[in-house]
């Protein structure tokens, strides 16, 4: 990242609001499932922006406990597979929602286009639904995320890794030992239930479906890692607090 971009990064940082504390029913990732693996893309630059999203002041995932519980027998169930969870996005704020849309209104093609949606049309992206207006993520159930080996950490490219995100697994950038098909946040037709992939690759996305099923999770057509809480606890509510950092009870 060059020293303007970085500028800009630490501006929008520093713009956001003071982090505020949880609101009841909400719980920290890390609290009640600390096994399960995280990197949360938003709060970092290599994400479709380019840059740290307004509303993420730390690499955390917030769900409602529901949801945090629910992941949690994902996991214990995937461990005796050989797999485990990875999560890249959780709870979102609203104001993050309304930064991907106003991004995507803005026709300057980013920096990670050839990573993230090498073959669309960055005004696509709303008509297509991979950006969406409202979104599913600021109820606090929805949740992003994918395999990995077991005790297996995530990885985070490098920014300038510039190869396709639906590209053959060993020419993309690297994220986990395990081949979903395409990388997260991968604005493509590979990333969907209509995506021409080999049986193996099919056997890891209906590992990670059945297992997200059974546990009372709902996926999306079009993105193999989204996920939503089918008896989420506030279906109809928007929130917008900011993710700050867990409070560890230590000085």
């Amino acid at each position: 990242m060059g020293i303007k971009q970085y500028v800009l990064a630490l501006g929008l940082i520093a713009g956001n609001a003071m982090a505020d504390p949880l609101p009841d029913g909400f719980v920290y990732l890390r609290d009640a499932a600390p096994e399960i693996a995280q990197d949360i893309r938003y709060a970092g630059p290599y994400n479709f922006t380019d840059r740290p999203v307004p509303g993420y002041q730390a690499a955390e995932c917030v769900l409602t406990r529901q949801a945090a519980e629910a992941l949690a027998t994902v996991q214990t169930r995937l461990v005796a597979q050989g797999y485990g969870l990875v999560v890249w996005d959780c709870y979102r704020p609203d104001r993050a929602v309304k930064h991907f849309a106003a991004w995507a209104r803005n026709k300057r093609a980013g920096q990670l286009k050839p990573v993230f949606y090498p073959d669309i049309a960055k005004a696509d992206l709303h008509r297509l639904g991979y950006i969406a207006r409202r979104s599913a993520h600021s109820r606090g159930s929805t949740v992003d995320l994918g395999l990995v080996r077991t005790g297996e950490p995530p990885i985070t490219p490098a920014m300038d890794d510039l190869r396709a995100c639906d590209a053959p697994y060993e020419s993309r950038p690297r994220e986990t030992s395990v081949d979903m098909g395409t990388n997260f946040d991968c604005f493509s037709d590979q990333s969907g239930l209509g995506a021409r992939l080999s049986l193996e690759v099919w056997d890891k996305r209906d590992r990670l479906e059945s297992a997200m099923n059974e546990a009372g999770f709902r996926g999306y057509s079009k993105e193999w890692w989204h996920f939503r809480l089918r008896n989420e606890p506030f279906p109809t509510r928007q929130f917008d607090f900011v993710i700050g950092p867990r409070d560890t009870g230590k000085d």
